[in-house]
């Protein structure tokens, strides 16, 4: 038996631009305020300032935090006046320069926190090639495998050995027998389930995934982000952004509410250990529905200052940048592992994108009740208790529609 994961992809054109964004406030009681957002990239900002007799005056913005500005408490400017100015950035060596703009200083412009906005990958699944240099098919017996077809009988689960690294000529992830597992106490994992992660990266920006989650029992699709170079240690020292995760029972049922298919919800992940990983409890958000199972666009807006993730542009989850550092926020003590990186640390780094279907897991809590009974539990033998009482699970399970199915994915850097 094995889940079949239906993903089609084709390599889309990829746009790039480069713009230069700016903000104009009142700064103080009558001061002026021009701010450029920042990224890793720039040099210096400078800024152009139209007086009203035509004279042109240019003024060097300062780094301020992750941005850049300029700011002249004795502007004596006041709501309802107006600023002619333009702003020029060296971005990667290469001088952008904006156009003259007149902005109403009583106008208040929305924050944006970027110099430039570049689609780094566009994917719109038109064909699938599992050597598409763009993404890492995922092939381990660790949290899950690779979509592929049916390879063993059922002797083989319960007697066999299975080696990936001979099967499928590579093995990503080899920690906790994902490379090399035998059938003994347990069985070996009955369901082969999918998971490719992007090679592209982003460090801050937009993603944007819309797709049709699965619906039947243990079933477990989620889109979400991991470091791509595990900068501050092993998980959950880097961190973990989740867009989308969902369960496709029509019924999970605790604390007072149902949390199946009708939920969806996005977290954080961080902490210094796998058993000291406080991000859920403090950073989350929910999304309910009569169902999600439909087709629907997910999205991740991310900056230095906030994390916002959406369905159908309705907020999911929406998280600030606390002041004093999620270190502190979450009162974690002792020597802060995140010191060395900005107040928003670990989510300071370049993270990838992951599509993934699992099933079971500890995702789908003992002390819920389902609509079908649950068929494991924190035994010694879940998957061989999972597969032997498939009769009341494989029925919910009907085709593509118990596939995650993905109309495109686009990751734009900020």
């Amino acid at each position: 038996m094995a889940l079949l994961w239906s993903l089609a992809l084709i390599v889309a054109a990829v746009s790039a631009s480069k713009e230069v964004f700016s903000e104009v406030s009142i700064h103080g009681e009558s001061g002026l305020k021009i701010h450029v957002p920042g990224i890793f990239d720039i040099s210096s900002v400078s800024a152009a300032i139209k007086n009203t007799d035509g004279t042109i005056e240019i003024h060097s913005l300062e780094k301020e935090g992750e941005g850049w500005s300029l700011v002249n408490d004795d502007a004596k400017v006041k709501p309802g006046d107006s600023l002619t100015y333009k702003t020029s950035a060296i971005i990667d060596g290469e001088n952008i320069e904006s156009e003259w703009k007149t902005v109403p200083l009583n106008y208040p412009l929305a924050p944006v926190r970027s110099l430039r906005r570049t689609v780094v990958f566009r994917d719109d699944f038109n064909s699938w090639n599992p050597n598409n240099p763009k993404w890492n098919v995922i092939v381990t017996a660790n949290q899950g495998g690779t979509f592929t077809k049916d390879r063993f009988d059922e002797n083989f689960l319960y007697h066999g050995r299975m080696q990936l690294t001979q099967l499928w000529g590579k093995c990503s992830y080899g920690d906790n027998w994902g490379c090399d597992r035998s059938a003994a106490s347990d069985i070996l994992p009955p369901i082969m389930s999918g998971r490719i992660r992007s090679v592209p990266a982003i460090r801050y920006g937009r993603v944007e995934v819309r797709a049709k989650i699965p619906q039947g029992d243990w079933l477990w699709p989620a889109i979400w982000l991991l470091p791509r170079d595990n900068h501050y240690g092993g998980w959950p020292r880097s961190g973990e952004i989740d867009i989308m995760e969902s369960r496709g029972n029509l019924k999970v049922s605790y604390g007072g509410g149902n949390h199946g298919i009708n939920e969806v919800s996005s977290h954080l992940h961080f902490g210094p250990k796998w058993n000291n990983n406080p991000g859920p409890n403090l950073a989350h958000g929910e999304k309910y529905s009569g169902s999600w199972h439909g087709w629907h666009t997910y999205a991740l807006e991310w900056t230095a200052d906030h994390i916002i993730t959406y369905v159908d542009n309705q907020e999911i989850m929406h998280i600030r940048t606390p002041n004093e550092g999620w270190w502190n926020r979450a009162h974690l003590g002792g020597g802060n592992i995140w010191a060395s990186g900005g107040k928003n640390a670990p989510f300071d780094q370049p993270f990838q994108l992951i599509l993934n279907v699992a099933v079971g897991g500890g995702f789908f809590p003992d002390h819920a009740s389902y609509n079908t009974p649950k068929p494991w539990h924190g035994g010694s033998h879940p998957m061989r208790d999972f597969w032997e009482k498939r009769g009341t699970w494989m029925p919910t399970w009907h085709g593509e529609e118990a596939c995650m199915a993905v109309d495109y994915i686009e990751m734009t850097q900020y």
